[in-house]
Formats: C-alpha cells, structure tokens, sequence
C-alpha cells in the first residue's frame, strides 16, 4: 500500500496539533487532567458512600465564599475553602441537634449557602466574576490559580494514598471501621475537607453548576465496570483525567463551553459503560436473563 504524501497528512496534523500551539491551551489541558484525575479518584468514596448529593452541597456552597473572595481581593481558593468548611460544619451540626433526615438538611444548607452567594453577586455585579463562578474559566485562569489548583490536588492525592483503606472502610461500613479502633469522626471530616478541597479545585475548570458530576459521573462509571474497590479508583481517576483533557481539547474546536464539554463526555462514557459493560451493563443483564430462562425451560 502507498504511503500518503506529505501533502494530505501534514494539514491534518496541524489541524489536529492546533491547540498544543497555544500556552493558554497547553496549560488548560494539563490543569483540567489534573482536577479530572482527582475528582475522579475521589467519586469513588463518594459514589460508595451514596454522597453525591454532599458533592452537590458542597458545589455550591463554595459560591459565597467565592464572591466574598472577589469583593475583598483575596484568593478565591481562600474564600471557596473556607465556605466549604462552614457549610460542612453548618450540616454536621445541623444533623447532630436536630432528629431531620440528612438528605434534607444537605438541601436546606446548601441552597442557603447558594442563595447567599447570588445575593451578593446580585449587590456588587461588577465586582463579581458572575460568569467564571457558576461556569469555570480553565481557559484564562491565571498562574497564581494555577499554582493552588496543583497545591490542592497535591494534597488530597497524598492523603488518599495514605488512607485510602481507612476512607474505604468507613464509606462500606462505619459501624465495622468504629470496631476496629478508626475514628469514624475524624474520618468523616477527613473525607468532607477533600471533598471542600476539590471542589475548590474543580470549580476553575467546570464551574459551580457541574462540580458535582466530576465528584460523581467517573466513580459510577466505574461502579459499572468493576467489582473491585481498589480498582474502582484506578478506573475513576483514569476516566476523570482522560475525559477532563479530551473534553477541554474538543472545546477548542468546538468553540463551546470546555466545562460543558467535559462533563458531556463524562456522561457520554458513563452511558456507554451503562449500555455495554460486561457484568452490569443493560445487554449482559438481559443476556443473563435470556440463560437464565433458558435454563428454566430446559428443566423438566
């Protein structure tokens, strides 16, 4: 077979190549795989503690502290972090005096931290970046935001290497881990403070609005994939990582939103794993089904 000449492969190349001609580029690609790597490893504790509605909490409860940030000129990890934190501690406290569910005080907590944060941004609209808030803005965010977005994730991946069992057995079962000698409460705090962590993190890239399917879509993706909760994590941060970097490479072809673009794959992937995968996937359960039939039938 002939080789291609130069001149039909070499303009698909460029075009191909195009986003890697542009520092701004390079440094979104990079930055979201990081935050995407992360997220991803850490909706596999949030996907087997069924928190997800907590990473949504948590998503927008940062929005305060976010436009408090902006209005005093301090960082805006600084003030998302510390929101963060008091939302957290607000839920906790919330559910240890008082006999409502905790699905409910989740909801009450984190639209009044939500609601806080549009009134402000409502009171001082040009002293409030509205649009990099609820949207992310990967692709002008600054080198200082950089240096925390890599802090931040620097962290949580250290501590999720040294206690990912401990996290691990008190997500399946507290009750076990309390038997064992952990401290549950400490534990539990552990896992929101990374949660706070990472929302901070990801909310440069994707924005408030869709934190919460970073901190979700990756880890049941891999829930459909996998019955191994070491390898759960490996397939979450994988799947967050390479979607994150993809997503923001097609933004730029794609003139749109890059968070927008990666939560789309994210959920493209998880509806492939939800359609396809070998054990839990819709067609292997109704191929399961169709055995299991016809074994029935072959019984006399």
């Amino acid at each position: 077979m002939p080789a291609a000449s130069p001149s039909t492969t070499t303009p698909v190349f460029t075009f191909l190549l195009a986003p890697f001609h542009y520092d701004y580029m390079v440094t979104a690609l990079w930055t979201s795989a990081l935050i995407g790597g992360v997220c991803g490893l850490l909706s596999g504790f949030v996907t087997l503690k069924g928190w997800s509605l907590m990473g949504d909490a948590l998503s927008h409860a940062v929005v305060p502290g976010v436009a408090i940030a902006y209005l005093l000129g301090l960082p805006f990890a600084v003030g998302a972090f510390t929101s963060g934190l008091l939302a957290a501690g607000a839920m906790a406290f919330v559910k240890m005096k008082t006999p409502v569910r905790e699905d409910a005080v989740i909801g009450i907590v984190f639209t009044a931290f939500f609601a806080l944060g549009l009134l402000l941004i409502s009171l001082f609209p040009s002293r409030v970046d509205l649009k990099g808030i609820i949207f992310g803005n990967i692709l002008g965010i600054a080198t200082g935001d950089v240096v925390q977005v890599v802090i931040v994730s620097a962290v949580c991946l250290l501590v999720l290497a040294l206690k990912w069992r401990d996290l691990m057995l008190f997500c399946f079962d507290p009750n076990q881990a309390r038997a064992l000698g952990l401290r549950v409460g400490a534990l539990h705090v552990m896992l929101l403070l990374l949660l706070s962590a990472t929302a901070v993190a990801a909310l440069q890239a994707v924005g408030a609005m869709l934190v919460v399917a970073m901190l979700v879509t990756p880890g049941a993706t891999a829930y459909l994939l996998t019955d191994r909760f070491s390898v759960m994590l490996r397939i979450g941060a994988a799947l967050g990582a390479l979607t994150s970097f993809f997503g923001a490479y097609l933004s730029y072809f794609l003139d749109g939103a890059t968070g927008g673009c990666i939560v789309s794959l994210q959920t493209l992937v998880f509806v492939a794993a939800l359609l396809f995968a070998p054990k839990h996937g819709v067609f292997a359960s109704r191929r399961t089904l169709r055995r299991a039939r016809a074994q029935e039938a072959a019984v006399p």
